[in-house]
């Protein structure tokens, strides 16, 4: 009974509000639209990278500073950044435009910061059930970043799209 209500009342504001809405059309009356939100302001290259330095230098820190954490991980996450500073500039000058560039960014910008924050924040138990899914993350991040810094040494512009593509599917 109190859901046929809600209903009623739910479809007489929806109809008593395009009727006050045509009233004011055919009176020539406009309603405000919403103005448009600027963009924001465009960051340079420069800061975007810097932007992204600042967490990974926050995300090594973070490895470094917990003493439970395995020495083997933190080597792997240190590769992973050690790749990202490296492929991060390179893809931002030669292809800025490449969705590729834009996930290898949100790689080094949250993703990477994101999966180890949220393995370190849970208890040892935790960790240990949760290990084997943290180390093929890890392992997946590696392996992507060493592609893609084939892909930008050798050129391999026709990979773009599908490393793109593949990437937007997997992290985000």
């Amino acid at each position: 009974m109190t859901i046929i209500i809600g209903v009623t009342l739910f479809l007489a504001a929806v109809i008593g509000f395009s009727l006050v809405m045509k009233k004011f059309r055919a009176a020539g009356i406009k309603v405000p639209e919403s103005p448009a939100s600027p963009p924001p302001p465009s960051k340079t290259p420069e800061e975007e990278f810097k932007e992204i330095l600042d967490v990974l230098l926050k995300l090594n820190l973070m490895i470094r500073k917990d003493i439970k954490f395995s020495k083997e991980m933190v080597l792997k996450i240190e590769e992973i950044i050690d790749d990202l500073k490296t492929i991060i500039p390179a893809m931002m000058e030669r292809y800025p435009g490449e969705a590729l560039t834009y996930e290898i960014k949100k790689i080094g910008l949250s993703h990477l910061y994101k999966t180890v924050k949220e393995f370190l924040d849970l208890s040892e138990e935790s960790r240990l059930n949760q290990l084997d899914n943290f180390q093929k993350t890890i392992q997946s991040l590696q392996e992507v970043t060493h592609r893609s810094r084939d892909i930008i040494e050798n050129n391999e512009t026709a990979e773009f799209k599908t490393m793109a593509h593949f990437l937007a599917g997997k992290f985000s």
